[in-house]
């Protein structure tokens, strides 16, 4: 008896639900703020980056409290969540008839070329635009690749 009881009480808790996974989607400045409570004024405990999972727990108007892949909890603004699927959290540089891909400042050809990058190369990516996806070079470099020619 006492054992039904308790995973009755566990079932019905909000902990023993099944919490909602979230995502978090792009946005302009690249990343969404972790924060000690609903709201802005709140500390901000860590950034999450765009495709990061979110376990909700609760919410609070427009705000989330969630749980991080790391375990870690806080709040963040629910207009930067979104379903699935999630944005991918690496991509590779495609085989190219070149033998490799540039890594542009911008998006589009008319921008200057930061580096080339070769087949394999691991990109994090960052944001989109058209075409254009913002990545992360795994030497660290910031900038623009075609969607073409890289692929998760």
């Amino acid at each position: 008896m006492r054992l039904a009881t308790l995973l009755l009480v566990l079932l019905l808790s909000p902990l023993g639900a099944m919490a909602q996974t979230l995502f978090v989607s792009q946005n302009d400045d690249g990343y969404l703020n972790l924060r000690s409570g609903p709201g802005t004024r709140f500390d901000i405990l860590r950034r999450l980056s765009p495709g990061d999972s979110v376990a909700v727990l609760e919410t609070v108007g427009r705000w989330y409290r969630v749980r991080v892949s790391s375990g870690q909890e806080g709040w963040v603004a629910g207009d930067f969540l979104e379903r699935g699927p999630a944005i991918p959290k690496a991509l590779f540089v495609d085989q190219t008839n070149d033998g490799y891909l540039n890594l542009r400042a911008g998006p589009g050809v008319g921008h200057p070329i930061l580096r080339r990058m070769y087949p394999g190369d691991r990109l994090t990516p960052l944001a989109t635009s058209g075409n254009w996806v913002q990545v992360r070079h795994v030497s660290g470099a910031v900038g623009w690749a075609h969607s073409g020619y890289i692929s998760p």
